[in-house]
């Protein structure tokens, strides 16, 4: 019976967050707090420890990952729910619906914004780069699945299944900066920020990005109060952000029911 509450939470509360961050771009506190609390307390009166362990682990990693700017506060707290209401209380269903979410996204968007980006025509010196980083991570990747064929470590459709998405992920890898100057990158006054803005390393001035920096590297991309105070005592007054980023609420909610449907979906792959 629980599982079936578990279950039903998880697939009301993606689909949720799958609509709304589709037509406005987040996904709301509204659905994923009540999911984290509902399933952390089930978790804990039912002894379900392994949800608990991976919760923790989940939105420790996935924290570092919005910190940096490359997902959304929405997304971390929606997959922390997801391993506290993971009905079965074990890795693998998490990981499988982590996994199809992850792989049909790369593979959607890279073609979508692909085609989107060639139709306006591709600007391949200004690529020149990210295309030439993709070339040698392909040949990388290429050598590690031959390899590991060869040695027995995972079969064919384990191959497919991860090179066919990286595949398409690298050819977003290649065009990404082209991509993101023509689809995402915006000049935002300073008093206009929104929450969560993403920094661009793009059209902002070194001064700016010194900002983000420690050491020379970026360590941060969301521009958070403090941020903000320190541009605004620099008397800077525009901005470049990334904004309009493609959802990915729709893809964690598809991710779920599949890895529902197929909970030993890691086990499939290795057969």
């Amino acid at each position: 019976m629980i599982q079936l509450v578990q279950s039903g939470a998880l697939l009301i509360g993606t689909l949720a967050g799958a609509i709304t961050d589709a037509k406005s771009g987040y996904i709301y506190d509204w659905i994923t707090v009540p999911m984290i609390l509902f399933g952390a307390l089930i978790s804990i009166f039912f002894g379900q420890w392994n949800n608990l362990l991976v919760g923790a682990a989940v939105f420790a990693a996935l924290y570092i990952s919005y910190w940096l700017g490359k997902i959304g506060g929405g997304d971390v707290k929606i997959f922390t729910a997801i391993a506290l209401l993971n009905p079965f209380n074990n890795y693998g269903f998490f990981f499988g619906a982590a996994f199809f979410a992850a792989m049909s996204s790369i593979v959607f968007y890279s073609v979508y914004y692909t085609l989107k980006y060639s139709k306006k025509g591709v600007d391949f010196e200004e690529n020149k780069e990210g295309i030439v980083q993709a070339i040698l991570l392909g040949i990388f990747l290429a050598a590690y699945f031959v390899a590991a064929i060869k040695f027995g470590l995972f079969g064919k459709t384990v191959v497919f299944m991860l090179g066919f998405p990286l595949f398409c992920g690298l050819i977003f890898f290649a065009l990404q900066k082209g991509i993101k100057k023509n689809f995402f990158r915006k000049k935002v006054p300073l008093k206009n920020l929104e929450e969560d803005e993403i920094i661009s390393t793009e059209g902002n001035s070194e001064k700016i990005l010194k900002i983000f920096m420690v050491k020379g590297v970026m360590k941060k991309g969301v521009i958070g109060e403090k941020e903000i105070a320190k541009l605004k005592k620099m008397k800077i007054k525009n901005i470049y952000v990334l904004r309009g980023l493609p959802p990915f609420g729709p893809f964690i909610f598809a991710g779920v029911a599949i890895a529902l449907l197929a909970p030993d979906f890691f086990t499939l792959l290795s057969a």
